[in-house]
């Protein structure tokens, strides 16, 4: 398929944002590139058959660009109106290429987090869903990761989505939007969307799982520890991700950090973001051997007003639902990601503005709120009973 045949208003041009890139006012979601999958690390046995594919879509930077993730069938026949659609969303990995859960593999040091949702996804197969993994926008394509930034999350999940569902015709119109961490931030900026962003589908439910909220009180509060070590470290790893992220949106920002806003060493280690994952990002060679206080240099204070300006606008708290979308909340009362008390807070406001939300927290932490089998079997069912 002719790549110039999928944009509107410029021609095709995968390259990273850069200056004086001209602006599209949009591309058209198709799938470029196919390749079966057989390694059970992604390919499910509960699935028929997984693509990994790449697709195209915008940038964050309103330009073309081209994403990738995978796409599962199911192994029962279609139904009259066609399968229904789910798109699972990933917790935070890293921003680097090979931290994309489309090519994972054994030993890879992301794998828990990589497929911390496949006991959702294979109960949806199990149920008849066609399932896609949006990697999104900068893992496993051109472009930084921009990193809990809520469009790009919204368009990497609603692309692959419109892009799957014109690859094959035997899916139907039909979707639910999930995800865990990250990924719950990309779920929920999506089901936000307008219908008309949606295309021909027509979503019928939204549940996140441990979704990050107030990230800038929390981001706050951690800046003047004065100490590196554990716990600290996997703080300093997301905070690598935090400030790339908002790089990725925002050239100016990006000139600050570079400009007197991170520390010389930080500096240094500023290209591990683009060569490392979450994991290793907290090693005491990259950014988990930083205290918070070796983060910042002498225009420091101004890059993190800007930072936590950047995260307040992104909060999930701040989105707005249809008060006809389903909407699910989980949480881990002993999670110290995604605090108990922050997602019921959020789901507090979600309810303050009429939406109806099925909320449930369970005795685990981050992880388990997705991985414990049964959290799994709810969450799943839940989605299965709203199409």
């Amino acid at each position: 398929m002719a790549c110039a045949a999928v944009l509107t208003g410029a021609a095709p041009s995968w390259a990273a944002p850069s200056e004086g890139s001209v602006t599209v006012s949009h591309v058209v979601p198709r799938i470029i590139d196919t390749e079966m999958v057989a390694d059970r690390t992604v390919a499910l046995p509960q699935a028929d058959s997984t693509l990994r594919v790449r697709y195209t879509s915008t940038s964050i930077r309103g330009v073309p660009t081209v994403m990738s993730g995978t796409l599962l069938t199911p192994p029962t026949p279609p139904p009259a109106g066609g399968w229904p659609l789910a798109v699972w969303n990933h917790m935070t990995v890293g921003a680097a290429d090979a931290c994309a859960p489309s090519v994972a593999h054994a030993g890879h040091s992301e794998l828990p987090r990589m497929t911390s949702g496949d006991g959702i996804v294979a109960r949806l197969l199990d149920a008849g869903f066609v399932v896609v993994r949006p990697d999104f926008e900068g893992i496993g394509g051109p472009g930084p990761h921009p990193y809990l930034i809520g469009d790009s999350l919204a368009r990497s999940a609603i692309d692959m989505a419109l892009a799957a569902a014109d690859h094959d015709p035997r899916i139907g119109r039909d979707v639910v939007v999930a995800g865990h961490s990250e990924g719950a931030v990309a779920a929920l900026s999506a089901a936000a969307r307008p219908s008309s962003e949606w295309g021909p589908l027509r979503l019928r439910a939204v549940s996140a799982l441990a979704p990050p909220t107030r990230v800038a009180g929390l981001l706050d509060g951690a800046s003047n520890v004065p100490v590196a070590g554990p716990a600290v470290n996997e703080l300093m790893g997301l905070a690598a991700l935090i400030g790339s992220g908002a790089a990725a949106a925002d050239p100016a920002f990006d000139e600050l950090m570079d400009n007197g806003g991170l520390s010389a060493r930080a500096r240094e280690l500023r290209p591990q973001v683009e060569t490392r994952c979450y994991a290793d990002l907290t090693a005491a060679d990259s950014f988990g051997g930083l205290a918070p206080t070796q983060l910042l240099g002498p225009r420091g204070e101004e890059m993190k007003q800007r930072l936590l300006t950047t995260l307040r606008n992104n909060d999930v708290a701040r989105l707005r639902f249809s008060k006809a979308l389903p909407v699910r909340v989980d949480s881990g009362t002993v999670d110290t990601v995604s605090p108990q008390p922050l997602v019921a807070g959020l789901v507090d406001t979600y309810r303050r503005s009429g939406v109806s939300v099925t909320y449930t927290d369970h005795f685990t932490g981050h992880p388990g709120v997705a991985t414990d089998p049964r959290n799994a079997a709810t969450i799943a069912d839940w989605l299965i009973g709203r199409v």
